[in-house]
Order: structure tokens, then C-alpha cells, then sequence
């Protein structure tokens, strides 16, 4: 018990420091898988001849469809 009374100074602001960059971690892998799911899947209506929408473009370039 005396470890963590002596640790704790330390590891508040470590924990602390820790959080923002692990929510800007996560919320990049997660802008990432769906650009990579968004890809897959322009990739699979290309391949199969079907007219892509330009909504779906639009999300790839990040513009909005006129």
C-alpha cells in the first residue's frame, strides 16, 4: 500500500496525459477502417459494373454532392 501512496504523485498526471491521446488514437483508427470500408466498397461496385452514387464519391473526396 505504501508503493501506490508513494506512486500516485506520478501516476495522476500520466493517467491523465494518457487519455486525450488515446481518444485521438481511437478516433483515427476509426476514420481510417471507414475509409477503408468506404473504399472496399466503391472498389466492389466498380467491379461489378454498377453505377457508383455521388454521395458515396463525395464522402471519398470530403465534398458534398451539388
Amino acid at each position: 500500500m505504501n508503493t501506490l501512496t508513494d506512486l500516485s504523485p506520478i501516476l495522476i498526471p500520466v493517467v491523465a496525459l494518457l487519455i486525450p491521446i488515446v481518444g485521438i488514437i481511437a478516433s483515427t483508427i476509426l476514420k481510417l477502417t471507414r475509409l477503408h470500408l468506404l473504399h472496399e466498397t466503391v472498389r466492389t461496385l466498380s467491379a461489378n459494373g454498377t453505377p457508383i452514387p455521388p454521395e458515396l464519391l463525395g464522402e471519398l473526396v470530403g465534398k458534398k454532392p451539388l
